[in-house]
């Protein structure tokens, strides 16, 4: 047997064996238990997102479900007459919250409300949620402190086998990562979401035996934020905490690789290590208007760092489902169009921000600054089941390198990538990926074909390769900004396969 063949055999036998292990887990995500729905309300493939989930993303994890949408639709029902006590006696509203709101509540909790006047519609259907989510009641307690009935806690594992023909170790069986996801809202008014690292695999420590296990690399908290959802009344919602700001179309974890993050959002000039999917300490204000125009603006805060850095974001989407989740109107007495199918959505956002050491240590001077900006636009094209992404991104840093010279580098960055994606069954789903990067140091150029297949909705098997060639850039020797590509240098070629196991529980 050659070479490569046992290689692919050893790959495809580790991915059995993992979705051997899996196939036992029946458990399902927090948002899905939540919400009583199937992941595939929400998900392509998990964890890509679907219109649906967009829109739930979009409003602060509040559910638009069928169920809830019907709610809305129906005529508030002429309100019950209590028939029957509940068990206890006679409840009593205590506290200084909204007493008659309370007693709604209590009402529709309990089947004996208390309110003698039919309750309006729209405020039926806010309600609903509390009162019947997934068709059942929950308990009174609960109900009045809004506290969710279910704990909103799931986890996300991955499990990798990489094969890099550059590295040491070219088959890698043992890249492993578990973190833990937390979200969901409190009576439509706030919402929370939290993800926590919990385990990945750490470099191996040269100094101890290499029959040890791989240590872990740490933990830490990822995201951890709050939103005031619809504040004072208005569509403006506000996020405080750990979080990715919003500036383009799709989260880090939004596609279908599970290993390759977009070259646009992720990354690194010189040794300024700042990605638009970087998690930062944030407050950021958005809102949906008009129902397909979405806008976001916010507030960076580094520790130890006292200046604040700024951002925007705005996206508009034509056809398909608004971000309320609003099917589109179709015709079916007039012939089928090509704009029956077609979803366009277009973004773009700004960021400026400085990192190095701002706070400067008492004696050195001046400063040891780096000032960046990044302006970039987005473009996602859903045509029945093909779908187009394209991404790009201009930079510029005045100080990369954070050297202490008085000539810094200043470098400009120019990063694209563009993917095309096709739905061969409902579980089955393969993509094409071209980036660009030049990034001061060098020219990047990657291929990157990836295949994704969900056995069950909760476990995803990716087969990825990343093709990359390199070209290293060098700088004169006198300290010029003026780069060059290097005449002796030559291309380096890098292939990477990966077959990773994600699963959800």
């Amino acid at each position: 047997m050659t070479r490569k063949p046992a290689l692919i055999l050893c790959l495809i036998g580790s991915c059995l064996v993992q979705l051997i292990v899996v196939a036992s887990s029946h458990a399902i995500p927090a948002f899905s238990r939540a919400y009583k729905v199937e992941c595939s309300t929400c998900h392509t493939i998990y964890p890509e997102l679907n219109e649906y989930g967009e829109a739930f993303l979009k409003n602060s994890y509040v559910y638009f479900g069928k169920g809830q949408k019907a709610a809305k639709a129906k005529e508030a029902p002429p309100t019950p007459k209590a028939t029957a006590k509940p068990a206890g006696g006679t409840m009593e509203v205590k506290g200084e919250g909204d007493a008659d709101k309370l007693s709604k509540l209590k009402g529709g909790a309990l089947g004996a409300p208390e309110a003698s006047a039919p309750a309006p519609a729209q405020e039926a259907a806010a309600t609903a949620p509390d009162t019947a989510p997934g068709g059942e009641a929950k308990p009174e307690g609960l109900l009045l402190a809004a506290i969710p009935e279910l704990l909103p806690i799931s986890f996300t594992a991955s499990i990798h086998a990489t094969y890099d023909h550059n590295a040491v170790n070219e088959l890698d069986l043992s890249t492993r990562a578990l973190k833990l996801n937390a979200g969901g809202n409190f009576r439509e008014k706030a919402a929370f979401f939290a993800t926590y690292v919990a385990y990945s695999e750490g470099l191996r420590d040269n100094n101890t035996t290499t029959s040890a296990p791989l240590r872990n690399n740490g933990t830490d908290i990822n995201e951890l934020f709050v939103i005031w959802r619809h504040a004072f009344d208005t569509p403006i919602n506000f996020k405080v905490g750990r979080m990715q700001p919003k500036l383009g179309l799709w989260k880090s974890n939004n596609k279908l690789s599970t290993t390759n993050s977009f070259a646009p959002y992720a990354y690194t000039v010189g040794v300024s290590e700042f990605k638009l999917e970087q998690p930062q300490d944030a407050l950021e204000a958005n809102a949906v208007l008009a129902n397909r125009f979405f806008v976001a603006a916010g507030v960076v805060n580094r520790k130890d760092q006292n200046t604040k850095e700024g951002y925007g974001h705005i996206s508009y989407k034509f056809g398909g489902a608004d971000y309320l989740a609003n099917e589109p109107e179709v015709d079916l007495a007039k012939e089928e169009s090509i704009f029956d199918f077609l979803t366009v959505t277009v973004g773009a956002y700004g960021y400026y921000g400085k990192n190095g050491t701002p706070n400067t240590p008492t004696g050195v001077s001046p400063p040891i600054q780096n000032s960046y900006y990044r302006a970039g636009a987005d473009l996602d094209i859903l045509y029945k089941l093909f779908r187009l992404r394209v991404a790009g991104v201009l930079g510029k840093d005045d100080n990369a390198y954070l050297n202490l010279s008085s000539t810094p580098i200043e470098l400009k960055s120019y990063v694209a990538a563009v993917e095309g994606e096709y739905t061969f069954l409902q579980n089955l789903i393969g993509a094409l990926r071209f980036e660009y990067q030049d990034d001061g140091r060098g020219l990047v150029r990657r291929f990157i074909p990836t295949l994704a297949y969900a056995p069950l909705q909760n476990v995803k098997i990716a087969l990825e390769y990343k093709h990359e060639i390199v070209t290293s850039y060098r700088f004169p020797s006198n300290g010029s900004s003026i780069k060059r590509p290097d005449d002796t240098a030559q291309d380096i070629t890098n292939k990477i396969g990966t077959l990773g196991v994600t699963f959800s529980f």
